[in-house]
């Protein structure tokens, strides 16, 4: 089912926000042991921090006075008392219910300003769920992204987003530019940790209730019709422009296309060409290399399947940390070092690109020639032991047999799996001969 861009961009940053603010709340209590505080983190509301405030712990409670920015994280952060500078904070939920006397800048599952809550500037957010109590007020524009919003609140200029359920009743002062992509409700994503603040139900779609106020226009893109009250006040008028439904579209998947057997065939043929030219190659250039690497799996298979799973799994964890922590830096110090976060985007992309492309180039051709070479070896040996000093031959045989018993249904897969985790395993096994503090790990 082919999806708009519009739709798949709000996935995404309803995606990336709430994968930041599930690995906020899983670490923030290794932040908080870190902290002499432990894991809740107060300022009490006599207390006056006359410089910026970097908190990070499990629960965050700003009862006091801080005369600078507010750069926090955590699975909750609450704001009461008054930031005289900036707030920028992240975690599974934010509430504001005292002053802010600059911008806002926000991440979480559950965003929530109070009723006492008083912005002096902006406010960008995303995330699950924003609400915005009646007699709360944003000074600035509101721009949010995210899978569902409740605004009973005043905002002074302008509403901006994009989001798949929007409640208005409260007041914005000049223009609402919304885009409401999705007419399903918002559901909770399974297996996330239970918010500590209560997500409010929003219909999908966009609702203006009679209480609601817009002092310019109300411009909105959505593929069904916005239920407008019409006690509502609307001063410049409303423009919808449509926008193809989700649920219109086809759900049942076209037939899969039929593969000739010759076709199957020849992409077998040209699996084994390439693996075997890869393998011709490495010879070539790293023959002791692959030769350590198959010794290690022959003389150590069971450590080299364990530590196959072991390098899986790290990979697999760095794939999603450098991420996370790359999202994290930006949070953290592009509030003030505007300038460093193409620098921490680039390095983050860099670093992940180099380790995803090169885990993959590594799966995909090391272990498969590895193991084949000792399949060559193993079948020569009982056939005919003079042609084993004839290396391509031996690699090409190993891989006829890898190949073919590769692409047998269910089998194959599992064949394939096993052979990769050998080949990760070896890798580790030969790194961590090489490593003096690897090998002290042992």
């Amino acid at each position: 089912m082919k999806r708009s861009p519009m739709a798949i961009k709000q996935r995404l940053l309803i995606l990336a926000s709430l994968v930041l603010l599930v690995v906020l709340f899983l670490v923030s209590p290794l932040w908080a042991m870190e902290s002499q505080s432990g894991d809740q983190i107060t300022i009490a509301q006599n207390e006056i921090i006359d410089d910026d405030l970097y908190v990070f712990g499990t629960a965050v409670m700003i009862d006091g006075t801080v005369r600078g920015d507010v750069i926090g994280a955590g699975r909750q952060i609450t704001v009461n008392g008054t930031v005289e500078g900036d707030l920028v904070a992240a975690g599974q939920a934010i509430v504001i219910n005292g002053t802010v006397n600059d911008d806002v800048r926000i991440a979480g599952q559950v965003l929530q300003l109070g009723t006492n809550a008083r912005i002096a500037d902006d406010v960008v957010a995303a995330g699950a769920s924003l609400e915005s109590k009646a007699g709360s007020t944003i000074a600035g524009d509101l721009s949010f992204a995210g899978a569902q919003a409740l605004l009973g609140g005043t905002v002074q200029q302008d509403v901006k987003g994009t989001m798949a359920a929007l409640e208005l009743g409260g007041t914005v002062g000049r223009n609402m530019d919304v885009t409401v992509g999705s007419d399903r409700p918002f559901v909770n994503p399974p297996f996330t940790p239970q918010p500590p603040v209560a997500i409010p139900p929003v219909a999908a779609g966009l609702t203006v209730t009679d209480s609601a106020r817009i002092g310019g226009e109300l411009n909105y893109r959505s593929s069904s019709e916005a239920k407008i009250d019409s006690a509502a006040q609307i001063a410049g008028g409303v423009n919808r422009e449509a926008i193809k439904s989700e649920t219109s579209r086809p759900t049942v998947a076209p037939a899969l296309p039929t593969v000739a057997p010759a076709v199957v065939l020849w992409g077998n043929v040209q699996r084994w060409m390439t693996l075997l030219l890869v393998g011709a190659v490495g010879f070539w250039l790293v023959p002791g290399w692959i030769q350590q690497l198959g010794t290690t799996v022959q003389a150590k298979p069971l450590p080299s399947l364990g530590w196959g799973m072991v390098t899986g799994l790290i990979v697999g964890t760095l794939a999603i940390a450098i991420p996370i922590v790359t999202i994290i830096l930006i949070v953290i110090l592009g509030s003030f070092l505007w300038n460093l976060v193409p620098l921490i985007m680039g390095v983050g992309l860099l670093t992940n690109s180099i380790l995803v492309i090169g885990f993959l180039l590594f799966i995909g051709y090391v272990p498969p020639i590895v193991v084949s070479f000792l399949g060559g070896q193993w079948f020569l040996r009982s056939v005919q032991r003079n042609w084993l000093s004839n290396r391509i031959l031996t690699l090409a045989i190993g891989l006829l047999i890898f190949v073919f018993l590769s692409a047998i249904p269910l089998l194959g897969g599992l064949i394939y799996l096993i052979v990769i985790l050998l080949g990760l395993g070896a890798l580790w096994i030969w790194l961590r001969n090489r490593s003096p503090s690897l090998r002290n790990s042992r």
